[in-house]
């Protein structure tokens, strides 16, 4: 339901920044977010779940914006992530059930965005450096209206081509945000609990194009140096 694959992710990629520290220095370094491959799922029990084929029912969210940057020589105090997620996409392949949890649960005629903004990183612990490690993303998701702060085990690594992976899970009561359990089956609601799972990739900004020789920018009719142009008499 919730799949908060809001903002929880992004977050994750913060900690990905400190495995740049070597490369970048102590300036500020911009991931960018590929949104096409980035995962958010939501999962919640369904109503008699435990007597059904399938006990729960999981759906996924599309990301519309997001940000991520910091200090790698700093990572714990400037790293930065901020994730907005279009809460009218969620997408479980019911349509009833979608129709339920957008327009019931969510009440996205009200609320259209899920975000998630990072304030710090804890418990940073980097396994390989430059390659692989996990942390705690602390920051605030506002989700129905209401904001609390959340803490967010995440998983990162990032590949010999730059790209970078974070992932990991997040349970927690969906009601605390205001929202009304669906009632998707005789009336029966869903279960309380939401778990979030997701997988954020994102990629260090291609290095802009050397910049050109004033050589080179010789106009096309202009002989080169010591060349003396015969004239038509």
């Amino acid at each position: 339901m919730l799949h908060q694959r809001t903002p929880l992710r992004v977050a994750a990629l913060a900690f990905c920044i400190s495995m740049l520290a070597q490369a970048a220095g102590a300036e500020v370094l911009r991931l960018e977010p590929d949104y096409q491959k980035s995962e958010i799922t939501a999962t919640v029990d369904e109503p008699l779940g435990l007597l059904r084929d399938h006990p729960s029912a999981t759906g996924k969210f599309e990301i519309i914006k997001g940000e991520i940057d910091g200090d790698p020589e700093d990572v714990a105090h400037t790293a930065h992530v901020k994730l907005v997620i279009n809460a009218t996409t969620y997408d479980s392949g019911n349509s009833s059930r979608d129709t339920t949890v957008i327009h019931s649960a969510l009440e996205t005629w009200k609320y259209q965005t899920i975000i998630f903004e990072s304030s710090h990183l804890e418990d940073i612990n980097i396994e390989v450096p430059g390659a692989s490690g996990d942390a705690t993303v602390v920051g605030n998701l506002t989700l129905h209206g209401v904001t609390r702060t959340m803490r967010v085990p995440v998983r990162v690594s990032m590949d010999t081509d730059g790209q970078f992976s974070a992932g990991g899970e997040l349970t927690f009561d969906y009601t605390e945000f205001g929202i009304k359990p669906p009632r998707l089956l005789f009336a029966l609601p869903a279960g309380k609990q939401v778990t979030i799972a997701f997988r954020i990739l994102a990629q260090r900004p291609a290095a802009p194009p050397p910049a050109q020789s004033r050589r080179e920018e010789r106009p096309a009719n202009h002989p080169p140096r010591g060349q003396v142009l015969a004239v038509r008499r």
